[in-house]
């Protein structure tokens, strides 16, 4: 008898999840409210993308989130590109 073979892509929830919004609809969200201005290494899609992945997986804080998503960096590129956050965006200047 033959071994079923796992698929050679990996199917994740983020990513099902992802696809369900528009493609359109977070760029033009951020020009709308001028985020895309404000936004220098950290893309508005990123910055959705990185909320929902800490919603899913119940991150306790930034740090969590930030070492999930840098682990797998390679899975998120492939969610239109998205990138993971830095731990050096996060603690920036709060005057």
């Amino acid at each position: 008898m033959k071994k079923k073979q796992p698929a050679k892509r990996d199917a994740i929830v983020l990513s099902g999840i992802c696809k369900l919004i528009p493609e359109h609809l977070v760029s033009k969200l951020a020009r709308q409210y001028a985020i895309d201005q404000q936004a220098r290494t950290f893309s508005p899609w990123s910055h959705v993308v990185s909320l929902l992945y800490a919603q899913l997986t119940h991150a306790v804080g930034l740090n969590d989130v930030c070492d999930g998503l840098a682990h797998h960096a390679t899975k998120l590129a492939t969610i239109r590109g998205a990138t993971p956050p830095a731990k050096k965006q996060i603690t920036r200047n709060k005057s």
